[in-house]
């Protein structure tokens, strides 16, 4: 029998400090049941990498465990935390499947670790600064099929102190998830949290490369993808994303010199990589990518650009679009061209309705 879920350290309100999800995302009862067979609840593993994040960890652990999924296997693995992380542990171990306390080399090698003695059928890493949603394993057990191979859920945005960020997206989205989309850097989105792998798949496609720091993610999705392209797309919001002062995507992004960007220099790395590995026709679209990428990056300095002329701008995109027409002439060109145009729509006065 599973060990009682112990109290909180410190008493707060709401998901994940009270109760359990009560009526999982999508849920069916037959199937929450105490007696719901295994065949109706494949095994999933979650796994928690942890080094010095103490003061979100325990709402990581509680939205793992308080999903109440009767075949959950929970693996956190700690690289040698110092601060409060280790009496969290202590606290919940015993309700935790594996807890790895060794030092490790990185986010990469201490989820490695944990595939490394995983046992289930579906597969996610949370990170122990995020946390999952209310029935988001419920959602997987009845909605994830064996003829698809990765699910992907929406992803919510909550700053250190648990609010929406204030001058970035509420939310992230997975979209358009294909191993040529993400390559040639065509309109896609992805958001880790919120995307659950098969496990035999991720095994037969390489696994996650432990000598990557910043850009695994990227690099393990488009190689599964490549191989593994059926994506299910769900409308239910699975985990949440912290963005906060230590987080490596605010560290990196906010670097005055982009040379000096751990993710940016990796991405050259993980190029090289692939398009040594991949199919002649992926090489190819990851070559496009490298043009692309700079390009992309232009335009939304353009769009943040709120004093320019939305004319003016767009007419400068369509002038240096056409200084490499193959890469930059693509559908995110004219999309940005269109929000651009678009602002003229919204400073339109609204008709007088008494008129």
């Amino acid at each position: 029998m599973m060990p009682s879920i112990p109290s909180p350290l410190e008493q707060q309100s709401g998901w994940p400090w009270e109760g359990k999800a009560d009526h999982p995302a999508g849920g069916d009862s037959n199937l929450k049941s105490q007696q719901a067979s295994t065949k109706q609840c494949p095994r999933i593993t979650v796994i928690t990498p942890s080094f010095n994040q103490g003061q979100y960890l325990e709402e990581t652990i509680r939205s793992v465990l308080l999903q109440g999924y009767p075949n959950l296997e929970y693996i956190v693995v700690d690289g040698g935390s110092n601060d409060c992380s280790g009496e969290i542990l202590d606290r919940y171990a015993d309700c935790i499947t594996h807890v790895i306390r060794e030092k490790d080399d990185g986010q990469s090698d201490a989820i490695c670790k944990g595939l490394n003695i995983a046992t289930g059928e579906i597969f996610n890493w949370i990170n122990s600064d995020d946390r999952l949603e209310p029935g988001t394993l419920w959602e997987l057990a009845k909605r994830f099929p064996r003829s698809a191979d990765m699910y992907a859920f929406e992803v919510c945005v909550e700053d250190a102190n648990g609010n929406p960020p204030v001058d970035s997206n509420h939310r992230m989205y997975n979209r358009n998830l294909t191993a040529l989309a993400m390559l040639r850097c065509d309109r896609y989105s992805f958001s880790q949290p919120g995307l659950w792998f098969r496990v035999d798949a991720l095994s037969a496609c390489g696994g996650i490369d432990r000598s990557l720091n910043y850009g695994f993610d990227w690099d393990l999705i488009v190689r599964y993808l490549a191989d593994h392209p059926r994506v299910i797309y769900s409308q239910s919001t699975g985990a949440m994303f912290r963005l906060h002062d230590q987080s490596k995507t605010i560290v990196e992004t906010n670097k005055f010199d982009a040379a000096d960007n751990k993710f940016k220099r990796e991405n050259i790395r993980i190029r090289d990589k692939l398009e040594r590995s991949l199919t002649p026709r992926l090489a190819a679209a990851s070559r496009m990518g490298r043009r692309r990428e700079p390009w992309n990056q232009h335009l939304i300095e353009i769009l943040d650009d709120f004093e320019a002329s939305p004319t003016t701008s767009s007419v400068k995109i369509i002038l240096d679009a056409m200084k490499d027409p193959t890469a930059r002439l693509s559908p995110r060109t004219f999309g940005s061209i269109a929000r651009l145009m678009s602002r003229y729509v919204r400073r339109m006065p609204k008709p007088n309705a008494s008129a």
